[in-house]
């Protein structure tokens, strides 16, 4: 009853949607938080949720690859590589990279937010709404706390001249631009599409509060709590319903133990990144470290992610 209780409050927003708006009623304590703190916070958020939400990606890979014979090799040698090829990038090329990450992230945040509409994931409406929704996401947290976010990029010498094309007018322009088109795109998907007047009012209130709360709280803190609770727990719902579907576990317990193994060598992983970095004497800060360990994972589960949803 508990569990049917908790995913019914995971699936209509109600959870997300108290600890959000119990933070942002909070938000002046929090942003007297020690920066160091703030990052300590963000980073136990993404050790707890945010990396658990991908350890079972070499499971749902093989979801519509078993016929082609995907095996565990595949597996390894796909995401290890795609891993190892993004490190060398963000030594290379970080400009390039950054890039990636940014456009990567629009379209897997959007991914997730709106998997459910019935539309063929190759659809041109649903790959622009994924877009452009994570564009937004991203480009107003960016823009609320642009000095601060310039500030971190700065304290990177390899990253020192971000000011100089990203500007605030021009983020000011991608950040309503993306959010209009957004809202057209939603309207037309969620209305005319799927006649749900009631989901996309749901959606509007989601995406309103989610920007509210990057207005108001501290930006590690206001990525953080989206990242962890309203993509990773959202993401993992979601797999442990298709776990119990096709019998790989029977309950949370099964679940937690099935995400262990990878969520372990991810954070080892992230240690020895560090180390990496450290090592060749790159002098880069911790929120820009934080970033890369996060783009190094992403790009990987987004290509399962992008997989999986198809052929979900």
């Amino acid at each position: 009853m508990t569990l049917k209780f908790y995913s019914l409050m995971l699936k209509n927003n109600f959870l997300h949607i108290a600890i959000t708006f119990i933070l942002i009623t909070i938000y002046p304590w929090l942003d007297n938080l020690h920066f160091n703190v703030q990052l300590q916070l963000t980073l136990a958020l993404i050790f707890v949720l945010g990396i658990p939400h991908g350890a079972i990606d070499h499971l749902l890979l093989y979801k519509g690859q078993k016929e082609k014979g995907f095996s565990n090799i595949n597996f390894y040698v796909f995401y290890l590589g795609l891993i190892a090829i993004y490190v060398v990038l963000w030594i290379l090329m970080p400009y390039f990279s950054l890039f990636i990450f940014f456009l990567i992230s629009f379209y897997h945040f959007g991914q997730s937010q709106f998997s459910f509409i019935k539309l063929k994931e190759k659809n041109i409406l649903k790959i622009s709404l994924y877009l452009l929704w994570g564009a937004s996401i991203i480009s107003g947290l960016f823009y609320h706390h642009y000095d601060v976010l310039i500030n971190f990029f700065n304290e990177t010498s390899h990253f020192s001249a971000t000011n100089a094309f990203i500007t605030l007018d021009r983020l000011f322009v991608f950040f309503i631009v993306s959010t209009v088109l957004s809202v057209i795109l939603m309207a037309v998907c969620l209305l005319k599409l799927r006649t749900d007047s009631s989901r996309f009012w749901t959606e509007m209130g989601v995406f309103l509060l989610l920007h509210l709360a990057f207005y108001a709280l501290p930006p590690l803190l206001a990525f953080s709590i989206y990242f962890a609770i309203w993509h990773s727990l959202k993401v993992l719902d979601e797999e442990y319903v298709y776990m119990k579907k096709i019998g790989s576990v029977k309950g949370i317990k099964g679940f937690i133990k099935l995400l262990l193994p990878y969520s372990v060598i991810s954070i080892v992983g992230a240690l020895l990144i560090i180390a990496g970095f450290s090592y060749f004497q790159f002098s880069i800060s911790p929120f820009f470290l934080t970033i890369i360990f996060l783009s190094v994972l992403t790009l990987p589960h987004s290509v399962v992610m992008m997989n999986w949803y198809r052929f979900s």
